[in-house]
């Protein structure tokens, strides 16, 4: 009797280790990834972003007008065959 009860002990003991040394980091990794980390970048983006003009008007740019300018970033480039280094640095110029 006293020998299946260490058998069961063994195998509890054996799943919990495989548990925590198998499952509960890749777990604990997901939820890094799906919460931690968008918080992060929202929060970081947000503090990013330029404050209100002191006469009101709002200058904060959206990202319409960013996919726009890199649009005609890139036309320019195709149509003109800017380097990608020039590429960047036109964008990043704006």
């Amino acid at each position: 009797m006293d020998t299946m009860r260490d058998s069961g002990e063994r195998s509890v003991l054996k799943l919990l280790s495989r548990f925590v040394l198998e499952v509960l980091p890749y777990a604990l990794s997901a939820l890094i990834a799906a919460i931690i980390v968008p918080g992060f970048l929202i929060a970081h983006f947000h503090a990013a972003q330029p404050s209100k003009a002191v006469e009101g008007t709002d200058n904060t740019i959206g990202a319409v007008e960013l996919v726009r300018d890199a649009h005609e970033a890139f036309t320019e480039q195709m149509s003109s065959g800017l380097s990608s280094t020039a590429l960047s640095r036109q964008i990043l110029g704006k």
